[in-house]
């Protein structure tokens, strides 16, 4: 499959080119779930209340790692797309 892959590609830039610009939408598309996420879990946050009893110090670090983890994904993803970005 490799190399049918890079047996195509290598015809010409354009498919490259084509190649590279599928990959950036597919980033951004990912980015975009990323951010939605972030926000959903943000929302969360601020809307977790640890003073009443129904809600766990556990929940809220969890959520909270989630929320976190969101951040760093968006941060590879925004550096990659623009990486490509600039390559092509």
């Amino acid at each position: 499959m490799l190399k049918l892959f890079r047996s195509i590609l290598s015809l010409d830039r354009k498919r490259r080119n084509f190649a590279v610009r599928l990959a950036i939408w597919l980033l951004r598309l990912v980015r975009d779930i990323e951010k939605d996420d972030l926000y959903r879990y943000s929302d969360m946050l601020d809307d977790f209340d640890l003073d009443s009893g129904n809600s766990s110090r556990r929940d809220y670090i969890a959520i909270e790692e989630e929320c976190s983890d969101c951040e760093c994904i968006l941060g590879f993803l925004d550096s990659a797309i623009e990486d490509l970005e600039f390559a092509y």
